[in-house]
C-alpha cells in the first residue's frame, strides 16, 4: 500500500474522530446524551467508511 493511500486513510480517520468529538461536545453542551438517531447516523457513516477502506485496500493489492 502506497504512502499516499495511507495518508489519505489517516486523514479520513482524523476527520471522522473530529466529527464524533463535535457530536459529543454538542450533546454535552445541550445537557443530553447522544440520541439513538445520532448513533444510527454514526453507524451508517462508519459502514460507508469501512466499505471505502476495503475498496482502497483491494485496489492497493491489485496495483503492480
Amino acid at each position: 500500500m502506497g504512502a499516499e493511500i495511507l495518508i489519505s486513510l489517516l486523514l479520513g480517520l482524523l476527520d471522522r474522530a473530529s466529527q464524533i468529538g463535535a457530536l459529543i461536545s454538542t450533546a454535552r453542551g445541550e445537557g443530553r446524551d447522544i440520541t439513538p438517531a445520532e448513533l444510527d447516523a454514526l453507524m451508517e457513516q462508519d459502514k460507508v467508511a469501512r466499505e471505502d477502506l476495503v475498496d482502497a485496500i483491494a485496489k492497493a493489492k491489485a496495483a503492480p
